[in-house]
C-alpha cells in the first residue's frame, strides 16, 4: 500500500497544481499559444542539453552531469517537443489570424 499511496499523492498534487494554474490563467494555460511557447522552450532545453552532453536527469550515484558525447535520448525527446511545437504554433497562428479577421 505504501508505493500506491505515494503514487496517488503525487497524482493528486499534480492535478491540484494543474487546476490551480488553469484557474489563475482563466483558461489560457491550455490555449495553443501558451502550449506553443511551452513546447518550444522544452524542445530548446532538451536539444541543447543533449547536444552539448549535459544530463538533465541523473541518479544520486552519478559522478558527473556531463558526458563526453551527445546524449541521444535527450535529443530524441527534444525532437518530439519540436514536433509538438510546430503543431501548436500552426494552430496558434491560425487561431490568431481568425480572430484578427473577425474584427
Amino acid at each position: 500500500m505504501g508505493p500506491m499511496a505515494a503514487v496517488l499523492t503525487l497524482v493528486a498534487i499534480v492535478a491540484a497544481g494543474m487546476w490551480f494554474q488553469y484557474r489563475l490563467s482563466q483558461g489560457r494555460a491550455w490555449s495553443p499559444l501558451w502550449l506553443a511557447f511551452s513546447s518550444t522552450f522544452a524542445a530548446a532545453l532538451f536539444l541543447v542539453s543533449g547536444s552539448i552532453g549535459f544530463r538533465l536527469q541523473t541518479t544520486l550515484l552519478a559522478t558527473s552531469r556531463w558526458s563526453d558525447s551527445v546524449i541521444w535520448p535527450e535529443v530524441g525527446v527534444g525532437l518530439v517537443f519540436a514536433g509538438l511545437a510546430v503543431l501548436f504554433w500552426r494552430r496558434a497562428i491560425r487561431d490568431t489570424d481568425r480572430k484578427l479577421h473577425q474584427i
